[in-house]
């Protein structure tokens, strides 16, 4: 599905204006109090280095009701770059996500789930990726670096866009046989994850946007309450002419699951209706749309699987 350019444009290193941020570090927050703390603190422990003015963290609050936006206002306020957006309810990540970007005026936006936490040089090393690489006459509109699970594995975190027989064939062999050829081609398995390489698509977990391609790409798709809006707007970065790369050369941990619905079903049936929909937007208008009505039972198998399983956790 690499077939997607319409244009390029290669945005040059000094292309900011004198009231612009370098980068936006923005924070999707929902009842996840505890692993918040760490990604903050784990921000302002290894912050970019960057003068105070050239950085903020915007951490965007769903409604939540652990005491997070509490936490933030008590604790993190004090810093200058700190800001706290309060939604009065959960619209969604690619919602809060939006609002930030919006109300922003940075060069570049890092977007980090709240149970994520940076290491040293994870901002600069992303920063320096993208200046080093508009030198260099490559057009990059998002990379995604290294993510580490939290017990030190490798997360398969870049992947192929999905066709029908891949998704198919994947969601099905997932639950059951989970390291087969399908799975392993899709998520990139077997490749060298110790140099930069192009990829249709990272995680938005932990992903850096340039601006100015969002400028052409347009922000999320609202549509999409979470889940699968990452690959959505990868995807429009490559039908616009901007490439999209995985910088495993820096590394940011990601304790997966800790932020987000604790319903395993419900984040099943969530995920499954983003895929439906991202199929239905990206083919609607192709004669792969008459293949529609085959997803559904594929879909719906995987959030069976999902049930099943979480059946049996609570029977043992």
């Amino acid at each position: 599905m690499r077939d997607l350019k319409e244009n390029t444009r290669v945005f040059p290193a000094d292309k900011i204006n004198n009231n612009a941020k370098i980068v936006s570090i923005i924070i999707v927050s929902f009842n996840s109090r505890k692993f918040l703390k760490n990604c903050i603190d784990s921000i302002i422990k290894f912050p970019p280095d960057l003068s105070g003015n050239e950085f903020e963290i915007i951490v965007i609050d769903n409604n939540s009701s652990d005491g997070s936006p509490e936490l933030v206002e008590k604790n993190y306020l004090k810093y200058d770059f700190v800001k706290l957006i309060k939604n009065d309810s959960n619209k969604g990540f690619s919602y809060a996500n939006n609002i930030a970007i919006k109300g922003s005026n940075s060069k570049y936006f890092l977007l980090l789930n709240s149970d994520t936490e940076v290491y040293e040089n994870s901002i600069n090393g992303l920063v320096e990726f993208f200046e080093d690489s508009y030198k260099k006459g490559l057009n990059i509109g998002i990379a995604g670096p290294k993510i580490i699970n939290s017990d030190g594995s490798i997360q398969l975190s870049c992947r192929r866009f999905p066709s029908f027989l891949n998704a198919a064939v994947y969601t099905i062999l997932a639950s059951i046989k989970p390291d087969n050829r399908f799975s392993r081609k899709y998520k990139l398995a077997d490749a060298d994850r110790n140099m930069p390489f192009e990829v249709d698509w990272v995680s938005g977990s932990a992903m850096m946007i340039a601006s100015e391609s969002l400028k052409i790409t347009g922000i999320f798709d609202e549509n999409y309450f979470m889940y699968v809006e990452d690959v959505d707007l990868c995807y429009r970065m490559w039908r616009k002419g901007f490439k999209v790369y995985y910088y495993p050369l820096v590394k940011v941990l990601h304790h997966v699951g800790g932020s987000g619905e604790n319903n395993t079903v419900l984040s099943q049936v969530r995920m499954q209706k983003s895929v439906l929909y991202f199929y239905i937007k990206t083919y609607k208008k192709t004669w792969k749309i008459i293949l529609i009505p085959l997803v559904f039972p594929v879909l719906g198998f995987r959030i069976l699987m999902t049930y099943l399983k979480n059946i049996n956790k609570k029977s043992k």
